[in-house]
């Protein structure tokens, strides 16, 4: 098994585990390690709905095995997409930082790794913007796994 695959695998079952156990008291520490994933490309795209309506939608493009996929991603709640226009701003594409953070259980001292998604740009002045983003349902969190596992051969494009 890939040591990305068992990272990711690692987090998403430790996530699952912290959902389930909702009713304890965790502490979420600051420390989020960015040195492990390569920072992928995550556009928005603008599309019609079926009411005629234009929406904004955030995915990162590749390819794995010789297919074209695409991983769509949301904000992480409702008024995200609000923070997210002024991420992007006038720009189509931001970073997408992938992060691991670690999280302490109060009552046991457990400690559990989890994944976290970041869309970044960096203005003319330096000046950093950020919305927290999630991959959007299960099989996107496949598919980007698989991305990452091949992305030391290229998998993941602009």
């Amino acid at each position: 098994m890939a040591k990305v695959e068992k990272e990711m695998l690692e987090s998403t079952e430790s996530e699952a585990m912290t959902n389930e156990a909702a009713e304890t008291d965790v502490v979420e520490e600051e420390v989020v390690d960015e040195s492990k994933f390569p920072t992928l490309l995550l556009k928005r795209v603008k599309r019609k709905g079926a009411d005629g309506k234009e929406y904004r939608n955030y995915f990162v493009f590749g390819r794995v095995r010789g297919r074209d996929v695409e991983v769509a991603f949301d904000p992480k709640d409702k008024g995200g997409y609000r923070v997210l226009d002024i991420v992007y701003d006038e720009k189509n594409e931001a970073d997408l930082v992938i992060g691991e953070g670690v999280m302490t259980d109060d009552k046991t001292g457990k400690r559990t790794k989890y994944l976290t998604y970041v869309a970044r740009n960096v203005d003319e002045d330096g000046s950093v913007w950020e919305c927290g983003v999630k991959p959007s349902r299960d099989s996107d969190k496949s598919l980007l796994l698989m991305l990452l596992n091949n992305a030391h051969g290229g998998g993941a494009t602009a």
